[in-house]
């Protein structure tokens, strides 16, 4: 399976290569090459994730090194167990954190590529290259289990991305693709440094001295790392928690948090439509999915010491993405704004720092991946045949287009969270574990989804329903309501009609399968979160040791009492720290044996204390030692 995963992993970049050598002029090979290449890595990837075990916690299809135990093969450096230097490692594998996520990855770029089958005419061999190569960058990002491994693939995925954007995009595109590349760029490299402190904090103070780079191993290394300072997060300018705002400030852009966000609708109004897929469906994934892997996996205390401003940010993203949204009048750009809103819940359930809470966070990823990559698909269509998006120049189209109709109110009732859908699986347990860390924060929240009902629905009154009214533009409509008054303007409606086209076989392939798992997820949950929530319970019982660890820190003498009470005297603490605290206590004995007159040598009675704290315990010994001596 080791291999299988490499296989899935570096398929597309090997079709990205293959376009750019392959002649094509009018772009139908270039568009079957793309598509067979992006069905075999959709089918490498469920066979993986048939093949994937709930029960293991771990890293699986992982090719591990049978002399040393660690994940991978040795890329560069030495083998760490000799400490002859860093051990950078090839590794891959896939956990509950990121076997949704890669799959996820693999079903969307069916989805983005079936959404530019006629659209894109100019330069198609370079934009399927771009498409499939950003695949590639995805899958080996949700798949690593070493840091620098991990970052490679983080800095990867902005290049096709920019040239996907700068030359494919709108009219602003080049404003639009430098933005994202500038945002992103610069966050990461802040992330890079926390990254790297973490790597020099695990080998200053880890009690082997291991310069380790594997994700598992760092995750195991710092959550039981013997430095108090460590875990002290009473300042700004503790160690964890400095860390953990570099790591933060490069995840915050990619998910993206308020109020670095601006960058977020422009790119995906300019982005073409397959571009906008990807980049809400998958890339901003790779935001949420940074914090929960490293920020609170690794730094689970900054996180608690953090909560307050992370809560406040998440919140006010969600109801001004919610207030934004519904001022639009741009379809695309509603849905952007939308999703600034439902990271803000992403963001929130992961930092209540409960099962409950991440589990629904996760959960939400995948949903939110789903319902805005149809979105984006379904405003495609339209502005394919309309080229335009505003909602003032178009309404009733459930008369013209019905199948369209149907994938787009789905899309917008599971992204409403209607129950029964998937959307409402991953709110809820959202709202349910911020409830348990901040009341406040979760009522707050819980407006949004109310918003989130009310500009999605507002969405589809102003465009589905109502009379047919379309843009007089190319000969599509005639701008102007049409309904059947006269047999005369019936011909005419019927003839214009005529050059609008339904959904093509392509459309409906790229859209059916999600609409397919926005149902199934919604009615039957239960197999994604038995796949999620052993990776999560792991995550968890870090943040919890390490409270449990400060907690120790800071009341010493409690935690000790404890310890002798219920330990019996088996702790070799308790066994040190017991004889300090007996001596002046059983020392009591020694001023009562005078009154009894016995003139013992000094060596016996030193002998007898030694003997006194075993005595204490049992008040029938004391008498059979006097009969001794006596």
């Amino acid at each position: 399976m080791a291999t299988l995963l490499a296989i899935t992993i570096f398929l597309p970049i090997l079709g990205s290569v293959a376009l750019a050598l392959i002649p094509d002029r009018d772009g139908r090979t270039s568009r079957r090459v793309a598509m067979a290449v992006a069905l075999a890595t959709l089918a490498c990837s469920v066979v993986l994730l048939l093949a994937f075990r709930p029960s293991v916690e771990g890293p699986q299809f992982s090719a591990a090194d049978k002399a040393t135990g660690h994940y991978g093969l040795s890329w560069v450096g030495s083998d760490p167990d000799t400490r002859g230097g860093p051990d950078i490692r090839v590794a891959f594998g896939l956990d509950g954190l990121s076997l949704w996520l890669f799959v996820l990855t693999s079903l969307l770029m069916i989805t983005a590529i079936c959404s530019s089958w006629e659209s894109i005419k100019e330069r198609v061999a370079a934009h399927y290259g771009f498409l499939l190569a950003l695949e590639t960058g995805l899958l080996g990002l949700f798949a690593s289990l070493d840091i620098v491994l991990f970052y490679i693939f983080f800095e990867f995925t902005l290049i096709p991305l920019f040239f996907l954007i700068g030359i494919w995009g709108g009219p602003q595109r080049r404003r639009a693709s430098v933005t994202f590349f500038l945002y992103t760029l610069a966050g990461s490299l802040l992330t890079l440094l926390g990254v790297i402190a973490l790597v020099v904090v695990h080998y200053q103070f880890s009690v082997d001295k291991t310069l380790t780079f594997s994700i598992p191993e760092l995750t195991r290394g710092l959550a039981a790392l013997d430095w108090k300072p460590w875990r002290e997060v009473g300042s700004w300018g503790s160690p964890q928690v400095l860390i953990f705002l570099l790591l933060l400030a490069g995840f915050a852009i990619k998910v993206p948090m308020f109020p670095v966000h601006t960058w977020l609708p422009l790119a995906h109004v300019e982005a073409p439509t397959a571009g906008s897929i990807v980049l809400a469906g998958v890339l901003l994934k790779v935001g949420s999915y940074g914090l929960l892997r490293f920020n609170l996996g690794m730094t689970p205390l900054g996180a608690q010491a953090c909560f307050p401003l992370i809560a406040s940010l998440a919140v006010i993203g969600i109801i001004y993405g919610a207030l934004t949204a519904l001022a639009q009048t741009d379809i695309k750009r509603l849905v952007a704004y939308s999703s600034v809103s439902h990271m803000g819940f992403i963001v929130l359930g992961l930092f209540s720092l409960n099962q409950t809470g991440i589990d629904g966070a996760v959960m939400q990823m995948i949903n939110h991946g789903l319902t805005t990559g149809a979105l984006f698909a379904c405003v495609g269509v339209i502005y394919e045949r309309y080229h335009t998006r505003s909602m003032n120049e178009i309404s009733g189209l459930w008369n013209r287009m019905p199948l369209l109709a149907f994938f787009l109110m789905l899309a917008s009732l599971g992204s409403a969270a209607l129950p029964g859908l998937n959307g409402f699986v991953g709110e809820f347990p959202i709202l349910v574990g911020s409830y348990a860390a901040s009341p406040t924060a979760a009522v707050l929240a819980a407006t949004g989804m109310i918003l989130g009902a009310f500009y999605l629905l507002w969405m589809i009154r102003k465009v589905l329903f109502g009379p047919l009214k379309e843009p007089a533009t190319d000969g599509h409509g005639h701008g102007q309501s049409h309904e059947p008054i006269a047999s005369a303007e019936t011909h005419d409606h019927d003839h214009a009609t005529s050059s609008i086209p339904p959904l093509g076989w392509h459309e409906i392939v790229g859209l059916a399968p999600l609409m397919f798992l926005i149902v199934a997820i919604g009615v039957y949950p239960r197999p994604f979160f038995e796949q999620i929530q052993p990776a999560t319970r792991a995550i968890v019982r870090t943040i919890e040791a390490e409270r449990q660890m400060a907690y120790e820190d800071e009341h010493p003498q409690p935690v000790q009492r404890v310890r002798r009470r219920g330990g019996g005297g088996g702790g070799a603490a308790a066994k040190k720290a017991e004889p300090k605290k007996a001596e002046p206590k059983k020392a009591e004995p020694k001023k009562a044996e005078p009154s009894k007159k016995d003139a013992e040598p000094k060596a016996n009675t030193k002998s007898e204390s030694k003997k006194a704290p075993a005595a204490k315990s049992e008040p029938g010994e004391a008498s059979s030692i006097e009969k001794g001596g006596r």
